[in-house]
C-alpha cells in the first residue's frame, strides 16, 4: 500500500484567480513599506497637510456666514486687508458657482504640487521593495517557479507603488476636498467644486503612473539598495536644479526633470491662467497684487510645455520599461 494516495481527487477548494497573487504580491510590498518608521512619519505629514487644506476649505466657506466668527475676525484687520476680505465675501455671496470653483481650483492646484515632493521621498523609502531586493536574492527565479509570470509579479510591484502614492498623494486631496465641501454651509459646494476635482484626479492619477512606471525602471537597475534609491534621489534632486539653471540658457534641457515635466502637466490641467484673469475681473485688490508678478510666470501658467512633457515623459517611460524587461527575468 503506497504511502501518500496518489488517485485522482476533486479540488473542492474556493478558485481564487489570476488578480489574488497579484494582489497578494502588491499587498506584500504595501506592508514592507508601511513597516518603515519613516514612511508612516511622511503620511502622517502629508494627511496633516490635509487637514490644513480643510480647515482652509472651511473658512472660505465661512465667508458665506454674516455672523461667522472668520467675518467678525476680519473687523480687526488693516483697511486693505478689510476691503480685500469684504470683497472676496461679496465675490463667494454674488456668485457661488464661480468663485467656489475658482477658488478650489487655486488651492487644489498648489496643494497636489505640494504633496508631489513628499510623494516623491514615500517612493524613494518603498524602491527597494520592489525590484532591487528580489534581484539581489535572486527571488525572481523562486516567482517563475511557483507559476507567477513576469506580468503577474511587475504588475504586483505597480500596484504597490500605486497604493503607496493613492496613501500619499491621491487619499489627502480627495479626503481634503470632502470633508472642505462637507463643512461648508451649502451643498451645493459639493457641486461647484466639481471641476476642481476632476482636474485633481485628472493630474494626480496620471502622476501616480508615471511615478510608478519611472520607479520600477530605477529599482531595477541594481540589486543594491542604496544605489536604487540615490539614483532616484539624485534624478529628482539634481534634476530639478539642473531645470531652473536650464531655463536660462537652453530650455529644453528642463525636460531631463521629471519633476518638472510633472509641474507643466499640473499647469495645463488646472488652467490656473483662466481663474487667475476671473478672480483679476471680480476683485479689484487682488487684480492690482497679481499685476506686481513677473510677466514670465503669468506667460508659465497662461503656455505650459505640455506637448514637451508629455514627449519627455514617454521617453522616461520607455527607458524605464527597457530596463525592467532586462532585468526581470528569470536566468
Amino acid at each position: 500500500m503506497p504511502l501518500h494516495d496518489a488517485s485522482y481527487k476533486h479540488w473542492d477548494g474556493r478558485h481564487l484567480g489570476i488578480w489574488h497573487r497579484r494582489a497578494a504580491i502588491a499587498a506584500q510590498g504595501l506592508k514592507a513599506c508601511l513597516a518603515n518608521r519613516w514612511m508612516r512619519y511622511l503620511l502622517l505629514l502629508c494627511w496633516t497637510g490635509a487637514l490644513a487644506q480643510t480647515a482652509v476649505l472651511f473658512t472660505l466657506g465661512q465667508l458665506l456666514v454674516a455672523d461667522s466668527l472668520v467675518v467678525e475676525w476680519t473687523a480687526g484687520l488693516n483697511p486693505m486687508l478689510q476691503s480685500f476680505a469684504k470683497l472676496l465675501m461679496n465675490w463667494l455671496e454674488r456668485h457661488p458657482e464661480i468663485s467656489v470653483r475658482v477658488s478650489q481650483n487655486i488651492l487644489f492646484c498648489y496643494a497636489s504640487r505640494w504633496l508631489l515632493p513628499l510623494s516623491i521621498v514615500a517612493v524613494a523609502q518603498a524602491i527597494p521593495h520592489l525590484i532591487t531586493r528580489d534581484l539581489s536574492s535572486n527571488a525572481i527565479v523562486i516567482y517563475s517557479s511557483k507559476a507567477v509570470g513576469r506580468m503577474d509579479y511587475l504588475i504586483g510591484k505597480f500596484a504597490t507603488v500605486l497604493g503607496l502614492l493613492t496613501i500619499s498623494w491621491l487619499g489627502p486631496l480627495l479626503g481634503a476636498w470632502f470633508f472642505g465641501n462637507l463643512l461648508a454651509p451649502d451643498w451645493h459646494f459639493f457641486w461647484h467644486s466639481r471641476m476642481a476635482l476632476a482636474n485633481t484626479l485628472v493630474f494626480v492619477v496620471g502622476g501616480m503612473i508615471v511615478l510608478s512606471l519611472l520607479a520600477l525602471g530605477v529599482s531595477a537597475i541594481s540589486s543594491r539598495e542604496k544605489t536604487s534609491v540615490a539614483i532616484w534621489m539624485v534624478w529628482w534632486i539634481v534634476g530639478y536644479a539642473f531645470a531652473a539653471l536650464a531655463r536660462q540658457t537652453k530650455p529644453w534641457l528642463q525636460h531631463l526633470s521629471f519633476k518638472h515635466n510633472l509641474d507643466q502637466l499640473g499647469l495645463a490641467s488646472f488652467r490656473l491662467h483662466d481663474d487667475i484673469r476671473i478672480a483679476q475681473e471680480n476683485i479689484p485688490v487682488l487684480g492690482d497684487f497679481l499685476r506686481n508678478l513677473p510677466p514670465a510666470t503669468l506667460e508659465a501658467l497662461a503656455q505650459p510645455a505640455t506637448t514637451a512633457a508629455l514627449a519627455s515623459l514617454g521617453l522616461m517611460i520607455a527607458g524605464a520599461l527597457w530596463i525592467v524587461v532586462q532585468r526581470v527575468k528569470p536566468e
